[in-house]
């Protein structure tokens, strides 16, 4: 029931325009996941109250650089928020409110508290999804403003940008090629990029309950519906549930005939066959 409830939620909440979805209520409605008694009002109360505490610092006539050396003032080198390296991987690293608890947190979810506390000062902040590694952007009138909250908010160049994307990309990009790679994330795809996230994390640790939650959420919200339908068929395979493990890998497929680990798939097809043949 609470996974029906919560999957209803969501479907509400992607649902809307986008520029209407809040990123801070969304992640909260990840983090009520974990914690299904978990008061999203109370909790956005929190950042509201942060944001007052960045305010205080400020004149009425601060300038977009003021606001942003006041919030990485206050957010890093006063309340000590900051990336947790150490154990990067720690689903607690994607809850708001545990990233607001403990003051660590992953590029992402770090991001989004930036993005909500600037939108709260008056600055149209946005998301950047670049593979790997999550930034903020703020676009003024011939330029834009790139930050990496996971590093303190510090102010990123095309060379550290670049830097950044070679990591994944292997031999350095051109770079009339990042406007695209910098391009405005929509709301709606952060709030499932965090879903990924954790079903990977979930799936990693072969936590296939958890993992399996999220993707039911997931199956009917998500663009990269490929990669959607593979993962639950995996997680239902894990699980050993062999009739919708079988039916998801057929239809994952029947979508893309031609996908790279066919072969794999089709033998896989073929024992789960034979597995429900005797069991059913």
């Amino acid at each position: 029931m609470q996974e029906q409830s919560l999957k209803t939620e969501f479907e509400q909440l992607l649902s809307q325009p986008d520029n209407q979805i809040n990123l801070a209520e969304g992640a909260l409605l990840v983090a009520r996941l974990e914690y299904p008694e978990l008061k999203i009002q109370s909790q956005l109360q929190r950042i509201t109250e942060l944001a007052e505490e960045i305010r205080s610092h400020l004149s009425e006539e601060a300038s977009a650089a003021e606001i942003l050396t006041a919030i990485n003032k206050v957010l890093f080198l006063e309340k000590g928020f900051e990336g947790n390296s150490e154990h990067f991987y720690d689903p607690r690293n994607s809850f708001l409110n545990d990233v607001l608890d403990r003051k660590l947190g992953i590029p992402i979810s770090l991001s989004i508290l930036y993005i909500e506390l600037g939108h709260q000062l008056g600055l149209p902040l946005s998301g950047v999804s670049l593979p790997g590694h999550f930034l903020v952007k703020l676009e003024l009138n011939d330029a834009a403003i790139v930050l990496d909250p996971y590093f303190g908010g510090i102010s990123l160049n095309e060379d550290d940008i670049e830097e950044r994307l070679q990591e994944f990309y292997g031999n350095k990009l051109k770079r009339q090629h990042f406007s695209g790679l910098l391009a405005t994330t929509p709301n709606r795809d952060i709030i499932m990029r965090i879903l990924r996230n954790l079903r990977n994390i979930y799936m990693q640790n072969q936590d296939w309950g958890k993992a399996l939650g999220i993707a039911n959420i997931m199956i009917n919200q998500d663009s990269d519906k490929l990669d959607s339908i593979k993962a639950r068929a995996f997680i239902y395979d894990a699980l050993e549930c062999s009739r919708p493990a079988l039916e998801g890998y057929q239809e994952y497929l029947h979508i893309s005939p031609e996908a790279e680990d066919i072969q794999v798939i089709r033998n896989r097809i073929i024992e789960l066959s034979e597995t429900c043949r005797h069991i059913c």
